[in-house]
């Protein structure tokens, strides 16, 4: 602790935002709608925040960020060492930080405040942001769904979620919304009761090589399918 502060109140203090981000009314810091051309998705492709070095394709990438907490700690710890390396990639998506059911409210708080710290931060930059959500029960609402601009273009994911239907569907509407998103990209199978606007792909397509991800060719936009109740469409 620094003089009596907490590890939440230490970092807002250690890592500020020095353009004119706001902060929602749990202290989150708030990350604007991006604006993207879906022309431009027509010919995008995925790279793994572990592969952003020798990635191939940076211009025509968008950086995910659904690896362990350990992994992903290497751009909360040290932030400017990536920059260079993420700047010339079309778009970030904030770190899939944990966020699950038993664990302590104030870890979630924390988890959820450095995903959009940094986000902001890279829109601070310059940088395009896609913004990750992840929810667990619903007392975490209030967090999971607080710091992200309405209107959005936001990607989830759905690993894990197959035997906590109900558990992911209630969250998934209540995200729906508190945040009205312009466009859901699912990191995963489709789940039964989603609506909405989505661009999906599946986990097992990312792993082409061992124990990594391989580049993925994100779906065209003719390829983005709207969902409104009473029917389900799966890969």
């Amino acid at each position: 602790m620094i003089n009596g502060q907490n590890d939440y109140e230490k970092y807002k203090i250690l890592r500020p935002l020095y353009s004119d981000h706001d902060y929602d009314y749990n202290g989150i810091p708030i990350i604007k709608k991006d604006i993207f051309d879906y022309n431009e998705w027509n010919d995008t492709y995925l790279c793994n925040f572990k592969n952003i070095k020798s990635h191939k394709q940076k211009d025509k990438s968008v950086v995910i960020m659904f690896n362990y907490d350990n992994v992903i700690n290497k751009l909360w710890d040290d932030p400017f060492r990536y920059l260079p390396k993420l700047l010339e990639f079309k778009a970030i998506c904030t770190p899939d930080y944990s966020v699950y059911p038993n664990m302590n409210i104030n870890d979630i708080r924390f988890n959820v405040y450095r995903n959009r710290w940094i986000g902001c931060m890279l829109q601070e930059k310059g940088y395009k942001v896609i913004p990750t959500i992840q929810w667990a029960l619903e007392d975490t609402y209030d967090i999971c769904f607080s710091g992200v601009e309405k209107g959005s273009v936001i990607i989830i994911s759905t690993l894990g979620c197959m035997h906590n239907k109900d558990t992911f569907i209630n969250g998934f509407n209540e995200m729906k919304k508190r945040l009205e998103p312009s466009l859901i990209i699912v990191f995963g199978k489709m789940i039964e009761g989603m609506t909405g606007t989505f661009l999906q792909y599946e986990y097992k397509d990312c792993f082409m090589r061992k124990n990594d991800y391989e580049q993925l060719r994100l779906f065209p936009i003719e390829n983005v399918f709207t969902l409104n109740g009473g029917e389900y469409y799966g890969q």
